[in-house]
């Protein structure tokens, strides 16, 4: 039994690596990553993240989620028809194409595959191979779907709160009344690797697995590649604190989601799996327009005194330094910054030297100092918001 998982876990990763979806969320990664840095020098006139991290986190967090529900998987053994499988497929390549990242979660890609096992009916195609592909629907478990959903969920929202707090981007962007404000801006996509079972293979059923027996007595294992995408805007708080509760929101929808199916199947009632779809599809949307933040003041904006920091360039002066983003610099070198004093003529009082007199989080001042080098950046990799000429800047409301 061992080795014929093995083999077929085998099969599975080889259906992975020709899937044409793999690829296109890779490019997808990569396109997000090669805007942000175009969106970063016309910001800042630098590049803030290399462009290839967005394709690392694209990878690496998936894989750990992706074995964490292989593990499960093996254990449950939730099985999935082609059909089904073939319209998750299309729903996340076409949340994909229109490159909106905020609703490519499984909340959303899941209301494809649900309609169509309720109301999809077989076409002949000409080839018994595509015909192939549209099979399974009239038979799928709503209950397998629902579990499958649910888990997904916790996923997502794991994902939300580990992993896109790291690495936000700074950005300009302008106000309803057309003022510069700043704003923090991440756009995560994650590549999930699905391990699912399909009806009929070489892995033969036994008296306990799978939980939810599909007719077949034999199974095959897939691997597909789901897309999970994250987007979000915030000019009102610091970004961290934010996503964090964003991710336990979705942990939380997730939880509720899988207990309902978990439900569902003790009590063998379909229709109760069935009303998980569109609970989760509002709670999801619930939470996307409860953290958008409309109508609250911006944290990141110019102030009569001190600058606010924005964002801090990795491996500059100013990353080796104890400093923190939304922290202000009210004092460099014992000039006061503000009214019209710039932070570069400041830190030239002393070209070899720098004292930064810093409100923290909590209202209290500490002093960060270090020497300066010819070779270093002239603002220490700090960068702030200063009024300029911004001519594709938009409005937060409409982002956020």
């Amino acid at each position: 039994m061992a080795e014929t998982i093995g083999l077929s876990i085998l099969k599975g990763i080889v259906s992975f690596l020709i899937n044409p979806l793999t690829y296109i969320s890779l490019v997808a990664a990569f396109m997000i990553g090669l805007s942000r840095v175009k969106r970063d020098r016309r910001d800042f006139h630098t590049r803030v993240h290399d462009v290839l991290d967005d394709v690392k986190f694209a990878i690496v967090p998936g894989i750990i989620a992706g074995i964490s529900i292989l593990i499960l998987n093996l254990l449950l053994g939730l099985v999935v028809p082609m059909g089904i499988v073939l319209a998750i497929s299309i729903s996340a390549i076409l949340i994909l194409v229109t490159g909106q990242m905020r609703f490519l979660s499984p909340a959303f890609v899941f209301i494809l595959p649900v309609l169509a096992a309720l109301y999809y009916e077989p076409i002949d195609l000409g080839s018994e191979w595509l015909n192939s592909w549209q099979t399974g629907f009239d038979s799928v478990s709503l209950i397998a779907l629902a579990l499958i959903a649910g888990l997904l969920l916790i996923v997502e929202g794991v994902l939300i709160h580990q992993n896109a707090r790291k690495q936000t981007s700074p950005r300009l962007v302008r106000s309803k009344r057309g003022k510069l404000v700043g704003a923090h801006e991440v756009q995560r996509l994650w590549l999930l690797p699905l391990f699912l079972f399909l009806p009929s293979g070489a892995i033969e059923a036994s008296s306990w697995w799978p939980l939810l027996e599909f007719g077949d007595q034999t199974y095959s294992f897939l691997i597909l590649p789901l897309p999970i995408g994250f987007r979000k805007l915030i000019h009102h708080t610091l970004p961290a604190p934010e996503i964090k509760r964003n991710g336990i929101h979705v942990v939380t929808v997730g939880v509720f989601a899988t207990l309902l199916a978990t439900v569902s199947y003790f009590v063998n009632a379909e229709w109760l799996a069935l009303s998980v779809f569109p609970l989760i599809v509002i709670l999801r949307a619930a939470i996307l327009l409860l953290h958008r933040g409309m109508n609250k003041p911006a944290y990141f904006n110019e102030r009569n005194e001190g600058l606010v920091i924005l964002g801090i360039l990795p491996e500059s002066p100013a990353d080796q330094m104890n400093l923190q983003v939304g922290e202000v610099i009210s004092k460099v070198n014992g000039l006061s910054l503000g009214n019209g004093t710039d932070f570069y003529t400041a830190l030239q009082q002393n070209a070899a030297f720098c004292k930064l007199q810093v409100l923290d989080f909590n209202g209290e001042i500490r002093f960060e100092q270090r020497a300066l080098y010819n070779d270093q950046h002239h603002e220490l990799g700090l960068l702030f918001v200063k009024e300029q000429r911004l001519d594709d800047s938009i409005d937060y409301a409409k982002e956020s």
